[in-house]
């Protein structure tokens, strides 16, 4: 038969190893807060995504990624971080559709400026167009028989 003193003693280690065990457990990225972007300070990061690798030589491209635990490709950023991206002045536009485009791709407008951000699974990249001639069409083969 179990004392009063040796059940109390279970019930403590059993609330303290439960709430251990809460505490170590992915709760996923956190969406509260934000800085600007290294290629376009104005367009919102959360802070908790790490740079990992940033262009210098692509002469069309700006870009940046970032590693984020818990961010996925088959699942849509969350309405949240739009919501953040929205209230710094950023307006989502249309991604002209190629070839190679995936669903993750979601393109940004705010006063003349473009970003692209793909989301990957465990990163994202944020690919901001360095002139105008990095955001021309692709004209297709089909025009040109007209």
């Amino acid at each position: 038969m179990l004392s009063w003193r040796r059940l109390g003693l279970y019930s403590f280690l059993m609330i303290g190893l439960l709430g251990v065990l809460t505490g170590c457990g992915d709760a996923g990225p956190s969406w509260t807060s934000y800085e600007g972007a290294v290629n376009e300070k104005s367009f919102p990061v959360p802070k908790v995504a790490n740079k990992s690798d940033q262009s210098g030589n692509n002469s069309e491209m700006d870009y940046v990624r970032y590693t984020l635990s818990g961010i996925s490709e088959s699942t849509s950023l969350p309405e949240v971080y739009l919501d953040e991206i929205k209230s710094w002045g950023w307006t989502e536009t249309q991604a002209k559709s190629t070839s190679n485009t995936s669903n993750s791709l979601r393109v940004f407008a705010k006063e003349g400026h473009i970003v692209h951000l793909a989301v990957h699974d465990g990163f994202f990249t944020l690919m901001v167009p360095r002139n105008d001639t990095a955001t021309t069409t692709v004209k297709s083969l089909v025009d040109d028989e007209e």
